[in-house]
């Protein structure tokens, strides 16, 4: 097998791995119709760049460097730090789900998108595909888009029925992109999932060329109540978008384009996995540049320019990478936001955190939680009670606001400035007190304090007697994701014996490895003071 094959190859064993969620290397072999040597050096060449890791069992699932990649082949089409303050900016004003899409071959692909305040809504989630025909994105990203290719959607009827009002002819879907064409945007009832409904208007370059769709979804009687002021706010953030974007992003899917497949290659070898490595570090190499022309990968790889035209024919053929226009420049692909959302999907934090709690609590004999945020409280999904005292607050289901208690702060305080602003607005207007604070900003004060030191003591915060020390776990973009923390009498929780690990010891080394399995850039937790130091 050449080299170039191997590339092949190796993608195939990410396709089937993103296909079925786990897998063994001999059946990865079956699949890629290999001998299982040759598969297991692949699989290693692949764990070594973290595209692949193990799952239990002997099994293997997508490694967390997929999501970096996702998240680079987003940069190159959009500036993610606008699109996500106007997806924040669209929630805050609507209160609905809003989510930003491109146009593929395959169907709307998401962007990003921010959790509404009436439902949460999955299917809209960052890497997921809408289909073509169905959806105010999938709509307005047609009606605007390149005509040659609404007219192959359209000639390629009838279509899947999704949910009740699912367009099922080219005849019923050509009637709808005319009426968004005429408006300039479109609107949906229970297309894409019952009892929700959509509106997305499309966002442009400068230069006139189609960027996207910024839509919101909700509940259909709230979303259809305020169509036409939910139209104007999604006029205002395409317009800031646009505005934020350079004319140098071509996304249209015909301007999307792979080079043919070179012609001869390297001879297989025993190292020959190592062309795999070649290729993450071309990856990376344009992830970092966003966009890239073959002249400046081979500059910043030191390859020669022949081993890096034939590594992106290759990766393109596996739309790794895709490139802009006929002998054009290079990005990531946005198959890369795919493959990113499947692996998102199949995250369980819940799982990977199940043993590390029963350490924790196996250490200590303390109550220990996890606890993710749910709109303005943090919400305990999994506990395991303590053996001596078992606190009544934060049972499994339940929540406490996120100022208060250890593994709510530890949620709050590892947000951005604008999330506490938010935030302390809400209660502010709630009328709800501050708990053991005379201001907003003595509040902040302490948000920053918990930053400083990397986790929060709660001592008689909450149930008098009892304290708890609470850490953040972080995702793949650095963004608190979850938290974790360990509850109990406070002379047990704060005064341990001498000789035996420091819960917050305990607590952050669950966080890190935590952090590890969502994709968490490897940063140092910032603890150097003893735990009696703050506490004196």
């Amino acid at each position: 097998m050449n080299t170039i094959q191997l590339l092949k190859k190796a993608s195939q064993v990410i396709d089937e791995l993103a296909r079925i969620g786990h897998s063994t290397p001999a059946e990865l072999a079956k699949v890629v119709s290999e001998p299982r040597p040759t598969v297991y050096r692949i699989v290693a060449a692949l764990e070594q760049e973290n595209l692949v890791r193990p799952s239990g069992d002997g099994k293997l699932e997508l490694g967390t460097g997929i999501l970096k990649l996702g998240d680079a082949a987003a940069d190159a089409l959009v500036d993610r730090a606008e699109l996500r303050e106007q997806l924040r900016w669209l929630r805050g004003q609507l209160g609905m789900s809003p989510y930003f899409c491109v146009l593929r071959e395959n169907g709307a692909v998401c962007l990003d998108q921010i959790q509404g305040a009436d439902v949460d809504l999955h299917d809209l989630a960052p890497g997921r595909t809408l289909p073509l025909h169905a959806g105010a994105a999938s709509q307005a990203l047609l009606a605007f888009g390149a005509p040659g290719f609404r007219e192959s959607v359209l000639a390629s009827g009838p279509y899947p029925g999704i949910a009740s009002r699912t367009p099922l002819t080219g005849e019923q879907l050509r009637e709808r992109l005319e009426q968004t064409a005429n408006r300039g945007w479109s609107v949906e009832d229970s297309e894409v999932i019952e009892g929700v409904a959509s509106i997305a208007v499309p966002v442009f370059r400068q230069d006139g060329s189609l960027l996207g769709a910024i839509s919101v979804a909700g509940l259909r009687a709230t979303v259809l109540s305020h169509e036409d002021a939910a139209r104007r706010i999604l006029d205002t953030a395409a317009q800031a978008l646009s505005t934020s974007m350079s004319q140098e992003d071509p996304n249209d899917t015909k301007e999307a384009t792979r080079p043919d497949p070179p012609e001869g290659s390297d001879r297989d070898s025993p190292r020959a996995p190592a062309v795999i490595a070649k290729a993450s570090a071309l990856m990376s190499a344009l992830a970092e540049e966003r966009i890239a022309t073959s002249t400046r990968l081979t500059e910043m790889l030191e390859e020669p320019a022949s081993s890096i035209y034939r590594m992106l024919a290759t990766l393109a053929e596996a739309s790794w990478v895709e490139q802009i226009g006929h002998r054009g420049a290079y990005r990531v692909g946005s198959k890369m936001i795919a493959l990113s959302g499947e692996l998102t999907r199949r995250l369980d934090i819940r799982r990977a955190a199940a043993p590390i709690l029963r350490e924790i609590h196996a250490a200590t004999g303390e109550t220990t939680f996890l606890c993710i945020r749910r709109g303005t409280r943090a919400v305990c999904i999994e506990r395991i009670d303590g053996i001596r005292v078992n606190s009544r607050v934060l049972k499994l289901g339940e929540s406490l606001p996120l100022h208060v208690g250890a593994a709510p702060r530890a949620l709050l305080a590892f947000e951005d400035r604008a999330s506490w602003d938010e935030y302390a607005a809400i209660v502010a207007s709630s009328g709800e007190p501050w708990r053991d604070v005379r201001s907003r900003s003595e509040f902040y004060s302490g948000l920053e304090h918990i930053r400083d030191q990397g986790y929060v003591i709660s001592d008689n915060n909450v149930t008098p007697g009892i304290a708890a020390i609470g850490a953040p776990i972080f995702d793949h973009r650095g963004e608190v994701a979850a938290s974790l923390s360990v509850s109990g009498l406070r002379e047990g929780i704060l005064n341990r014996p001498e000789g035996e690990e420091s819960i917050v010891d305990l607590l952050l080394r669950g966080t890190r490895a935590l952090s590890d399995y969502l994709g968490a850039p490897r940063t140092a937790t910032k603890k150097d003071a003893d735990v009696s130091q703050v506490i004196a």
